[in-house]
């Protein structure tokens, strides 16, 4: 047996060629690539997992958002619920597994610190972005960075807050 990766998602598929359709994002068979790694460890499988699970999240959002666009709340809806399950499941691999997050105090305490820091980073950013899509006249994507950019900020405290929280 051969194994196939997805270039989108990382979903890798055992079998004599590549799928169809990749079951995790739904990329042709055009997008997968035969991998040589014959071996994978546990980390890279639940690695694996914790980005599918994320790719999963922000699409099916983004999905349900353009359902409710189009006069389908109630598709939105299930759209949304069906997010929140996959981001359960890779905040799940995230915490049983350790990865990125530890499994201590002290881990915790550098995590979160980490956080602060990118979520200052991710607020200027958006920022930047925000004043080039205006400077080309995309005023809503602009503005989307914008507000993006106030969340980031705001979300910066509370990680903050959370850190101050810990002994």
């Amino acid at each position: 047996m051969k194994r196939w990766k997805c270039g989108v998602c990382g979903y890798i598929h055992t079998g004599d060629g590549a799928p169809d359709k990749c079951p995790v994002c739904g990329a042709g068979k055009a997008q997968f690539a035969e991998s040589n790694d014959e071996t994978k460890s546990l980390k890279e499988y639940v690695d694996a997992q914790i980005q599918g699970e994320a790719w999963e999240v922000v699409h099916y959002i983004g999905a349900a958002m353009l359902a409710q666009k189009l006069g389908h709340p109630e598709v939105g809806a299930v759209l949304r619920q069906i997010a929140i399950e996959e981001a359960e499941h890779g905040a799940n691999y995230v915490f049983r597994s350790g990865s990125t997050i530890g499994r201590d105090i002290d881990s915790l305490k550098e995590f979160i610190g980490k956080m602060v820091e990118a979520e200052k980073g991710a607020y200027k950013m958006k920022n930047e972005g925000s004043a080039l899509a205006r400077s080309e006249g995309e005023d809503e994507l602009s503005a989307l960075f914008k507000t993006s950019a106030e969340d980031e900020w705001r979300h910066s405290q509370m990680w903050e807050y959370c850190l101050k929280q810990l002994p």
